[in-house]
């Protein structure tokens, strides 16, 4: 019990040093995004704060599996190399028995996994959405100056000539940034701006305009309209897929949805996390080194291990996104690591080098 415990303190703190390294890498484009808000935008450092908080959990999820391959194999090489394994196979402790704080260092990770993707996550999401909606509308009262010209839209040139206090504008002026034959310009007597939430964009409600149209020479032709919306997509703070905002759905809404995406993202939510105890039990086998050898080929090990898995999981992700195979299909990746780890670790177990020769020797007995 003693050795149990040993081996499972061990691992916390390789796993914690490893979380947060990667965490950080893996959140820097994000983190230079949101300091880009601050620096240019003038942003409350609070509100970019809280956005750097909400997007944590989606981080960590990504994380938490890849620190349970470095902490294990941190740990399984220095048994190693210190004689320790040795040692211990001496008094009688079997590879399954020093597997097991391992095992359940992998369940211990895959519970608080399970805790980030199925809840955490998507509310994080859906508050960074909230709070990114909030900082959109605080932004465009302030960028949006009479007598200046404003190129904070993609592709357009804004100008007006007075605003109110309650942010309607008067004398609007607005064309492409870069004049084709295809542009037009349009000038208004009144706009104002407005967030549609659930489409996460900027509307420019004009009102009584001409729009100037110049395909060619001889086809110049003017439109009048008393009202006409411009449509704004912002600089997206973080790269999203087109169906990006289903992130953001509780998943007890997505038991109850039989869409396709739903499922598939339901069922990614779940089976991801096994991940981690997959790779906790595959690295005690992988882990193992030759003192005499060096410490180089189980790190190889483990990182082909980690390729291989997220190959895995493409492939799954792929077939059930564009193949329409059933959701299900999405836990073979953890199910395949778990299956190899306890192959290599029975096989480690009775000091055999390959599959024919196991097979051999189950023959036998």
């Amino acid at each position: 019990m003693l050795l149990f415990r040993s081996i499972f303190i061990q691992l916390i703190v390789p796993f914690l040093l490893a979380l947060g390294i990667l965490t950080f890498i893996l959140s820097m484009e994000t983190v230079y995004r949101l300091i880009y808000l601050i620096v240019e935008r003038g942003v409350s450092i609070f509100s970019v704060g809280l956005m750097m908080l909400y997007r944590l959990p989606q981080f960590l999820s990504v994380t938490l599996p890849f620190s349970v391959v470095i902490s294990c194999v941190v740990l399984m090489v220095r048994l190693s190399t210190d004689n320790e394994i040795s040692a211990m196979n001496s008094m009688g402790i079997s590879y399954c028995q020093i597997g097991r704080p391992f095992f359940l260092f992998g369940i211990v990770a895959t519970g608080i996994t399970l805790i980030i993707t199925l809840w955490l996550q998507p509310a994080g999401y859906a508050a960074f959405e909230q709070e990114k909606l909030k900082v959109l509308k605080t932004q465009t009262s302030k960028t949006i100056q009479p007598l200046v010209l404003n190129y904070d839209f993609p592709g357009k040139v804004l100008y007006v000539q007075d605003k109110d206090k309650n942010e309607d504008l008067s004398g609007v002026f607005i064309t492409d940034r870069e004049l084709t034959s295809d542009s037009m310009v349009t000038l208004a007597d009144r706009g104002r701006f407005n967030v549609r939430e659930g489409k996460r964009d900027l509307v420019l409600a004009l009102e009584d305009g001409l729009i100037h149209l110049q395909g060619s020479a001889e086809h110049y032709r003017t439109i009048a309209f008393e009202k006409f919306h411009y449509i704004f997509r912002p600089a997206q703070i973080v790269t999203e897929k087109e169906d990006g905002h289903i992130w953001g759905v509780p998943t007890s809404s997505l038991w109850g949805n039989a869409s396709q995406s739903s499922q598939m993202e339901l069922f990614l939510r779940l089976t991801t996390p096994w991940a981690c105890v997959a790779f906790a039990v595959a690295m005690v086998p992988l882990g193992l080194v030759n003192p005499r050898r060096g410490r180089s080929g189980a790190f190889l090990r483990g990182l082909i291990l980690v390729v291989l898995y997220y190959i895995l999981w493409m492939g799954a992700k792929e077939m059930t996104a564009n193949l329409n195979y059933q959701p299900y299909v999405l836990w073979l990746p953890p199910l395949l690591i778990w299956f190899f780890g306890l192959y290599s670790l029975y096989k480690s177990n009775l000091n055999r080098s390959n599959i024919f020769d196991l097979l051999n020797f189950i023959a036998k007995t």
